[in-house]
């Protein structure tokens, strides 16, 4: 595979779990606001659907994923549902404290989790997991940690990219591919974890 490692090889055939920041990530970074009826602000966010079928496939094949986010959105709430995540962490500006709780709760390590950030708030979980992973428009911080930079943007299909690498270091892309010729993939459902305020 192309601009993929052997230690990135080696990590991706391991990890449990893959994390992902969401702005500068999952969007472009961009942030919209509108003024409902009763005058509170609410955010609009824009995903990326090719994404958002990467991470399905990331569950489908047996690894877990998850949102860590500085804020609080609805909108993640309903996307994370909508692809069968399993976790959600909201309020979190230290995002490094995921980890205790996630191998504390669901006996999974630090080492067996993959997490893409793209910026100065993410190097502390970046520098503690096993897969740091990162998108062509991160910090130079962000670039510096990762075992693969995404050749893709954050919201232009940069974390289908990196799903799409993972499956092929673990022999499943082909899996994915022949299923979804067949008819036979199916989305997966489950219940969303959500801890607020680590």
């Amino acid at each position: 595979m192309e601009n993929v490692s052997s230690l990135f090889l080696e990590k991706a055939k391991s990890i449990k779990l893959l994390l992902t920041d969401v702005d500068g990530v999952m969007t472009d970074g961009t942030l919209s606001f509108f003024t409902d009826e009763s005058g509170t602000a609410r955010e609009i966010k824009h995903f990326e659907s090719l994404d958002g079928m990467g991470l399905m496939f990331l569950s489908h094949c047996g690894i877990a994923t998850g949102i860590v986010s500085r804020g609080q959105s609805n909108t993640l709430e309903f996307w994370a549902k909508v692809l069968g995540m399993h976790f959600l962490f909201y309020n979190t500006p230290a995002k490094h404290l995921v980890l205790p709780y996630l191998e504390k709760n669901f006996n999974i390590a630090p080492q067996e989790i993959a997490f893409i950030g793209d910026d100065v708030i993410d190097l502390g979980l970046l520098s503690r997991v096993g897969l740091p992973l990162t998108v062509a428009n991160s910090v130079p911080e962000a670039k510096e940690l990762a075992l693969y930079v995404s050749p893709r943007n954050g919201g232009n299909a940069a974390v289908r990219d990196i799903a799409e690498q993972i499956l092929k270091a673990r022999g499943l892309w082909e899996k994915i591919l022949q299923e979804n010729k067949s008819g036979t993939f199916k989305q997966p459902v489950r219940d969303l974890h959500i801890v607020k305020g680590l």
